[in-house]
């Protein structure tokens, strides 16, 4: 796998870019899930703070796997 990626003539290591889109994916899936009376997930949560950052951990290694996968 390519350990960095270039944007604008920039090397970026492939893991930051993975944080930036699971940032955006756990933003929109957090907002979404505030907004929808039916899927209150987050108040199973003992704190929902580390229910967003376990979401986020999870996003990461998805991306950063799917990155690996469409770079190499």
């Amino acid at each position: 796998m390519t350990e960095e990626i270039n944007v604008a003539g920039v090397f970026v290591p492939t893991f930051v870019v993975a944080c930036i889109f699971a940032l955006g994916l756990e933003m929109g899936l957090s907002a979404t899930l505030k907004r929808v009376a039916s899927l209150e997930i987050r108040s199973f949560a003992w704190h929902p703070a580390l229910f967003d950052f376990a979401i986020f951990v999870i996003l990461v290694d998805i991306c950063y796997t799917l990155l690996g996968r469409f770079l190499a």
